[in-house]
């Protein structure tokens, strides 16, 4: 009994003699906590900051993550009051907390839970509508008073500009509308917190960086016109192509320029796409030039062919033949029809009048003529004609005509 009881004393005398020696373990003082905390995403990856601790005795700081916490990152050091997430995804929500420990190991109360802005987008093939939405930022020191959309269009903008903005109670989606232009579109979102009562500033949050190209496809792989000749028998321009049919089967374009106008679509282009005949030539036009287009499966961002030219040879010299006599009724010499060699086409004026000096018949086309009816007076009229040559010479001609029936 005794040694029991010796026993039990020396075990007692133990725990008294080192209890002491937990209660730093139990008892901790209070360390300050950080007052500004902020999560943001830069060059695709989540950065963690905050301000130091005020309390003097900060030996680094704790980072939970996950709610509740799920693993501990440690951050030695007073003034070490920033953290890369080199393992977290920037396109997937994350959720942190931060506390700060002495040298003692003491540690401050957990700030509140606090994560990034995951920002998604999208632009429906053949649309020129981007639709935004954003996930909202949580923890903010003093709340979120606007969320801020950014965006950069390419190729028509180098930089980021604001596009739109709404309080921290709005819809965090947004939608709008690009130029047919626009091939890449780039969002980012901006958290921004309410003014510090005593710095003034604002916390900024970051979202991911989106960029969304838009859903079309690109034009046909080759595109070429092979051939541009001229035919003076049929006063006709032949024209040969290759072109990848299997891209767009029902908008190739054939344009035209003639002595350097403004370039003109003049047929959507059959297929197969192999050849065609421009008759629509004038002569006295010196150079023709062609080119083929074809638009992707949007019927946007037309894609040209190089340009093929053709020179026409030079027009004949001017000559004139005016008939004298005309016979009603006569299939061989029953029309008034001048035959001239040279002409420009962009004048031609010709007018006929009976003996009282009346008016019977104009035409400003060179190759209609005047054909007396069955009730046209016999005897003798007069025509006066003014046209223009490929020289640019202005000639007038008058003179008498004998209609005889």
């Amino acid at each position: 009994m005794k040694n029991v009881l010796a026993l039990f004393w020396g075990v007692s005398q133990f725990i008294i003699l080192h209890f002491s020696l937990f209660i730093p373990l139990f008892a901790q003082d209070t360390v300050a906590p950080v007052t500004r905390w902020l999560a943001t995403v830069v060059d695709n990856q989540i950065v963690l900051s905050w301000t130091p601790s005020t309390d003097s005795n900060v030996m680094g700081y704790h980072i939970c993550t996950g709610t509740p916490c799920l693993d501990y990152d440690t951050i030695f050091g007073r003034t070490s009051c920033d953290y890369i997430c080199l393992d977290h995804n920037p396109l997937e929500r994350h959720t942190y907390r931060i506390h700060v420990f002495d040298s003692a190991y003491n540690v401050s109360a957990l700030t509140p839970s606090f994560g990034n802005i995951v920002l998604s987008a999208a632009v429906p093939q053949c649309s020129t509508e981007v639709t935004a939405s954003w996930t909202p930022y949580v923890g903010m020191p003093g709340g979120v008073s606007s969320y801020q959309l950014w965006a950069k269009l390419e190729p028509l903008e180098e930089t980021f500009s604001f596009r739109y903005g709404t309080d921290s109670a709005g819809t965090l989606a947004y939608q709008f509308d690009i130029d047919d232009r626009v091939t890449r579109v780039w969002l980012k979102v901006h958290a921004v917190g309410f003014p510090d009562t005593i710095t003034g500033g604002r916390l900024v949050s970051q979202s991911n960086v989106v960029a969304v190209a838009r859903l079309t496809v690109d034009s046909s792989a080759f595109l070429y016109v092979n051939s541009v000749t001229y035919d003076s028998a049929t006063t006709s321009i032949h024209l040969t192509f290759s072109a990848d049919t299997s891209y767009h089967p029902d908008h190739y374009t054939l344009w035209r320029s003639v002595d350097g106008s403004p370039w003109i679509p003049i047929t959507t282009l059959p297929l197969p796409l192999d050849s065609y005949t421009d008759y629509d030539v004038n002569p006295f036009d010196s150079l023709h030039c062609y080119r083929i287009s074809v638009t992707d499966a949007c019927d946007m961002n037309e894609k040209y062919s190089a340009v093929q030219c053709v020179v026409t040879p030079d027009p004949p010299s001017p000559a004139v033949a005016i008939p004298n006599t005309v016979l009603v009724g006569n299939p061989d010499n029953g029309t008034f029809l001048p035959w001239f060699r040279g002409l420009k086409g962009d004048l031609f004026e010709m007018y006929i009048y009976n003996r009282q000096g009346i008016l019977v018949y104009s035409t400003t086309d060179p190759t209609i003529g005047w054909t007396p009816s069955a009730t046209t007076s016999q005897g003798v009229y007069t025509y006066a004609i003014r046209c223009r040559y490929n020289t640019n010479t202005i000639k007038t001609y008058t003179g008498t005509i004998l209609v005889l029936k």
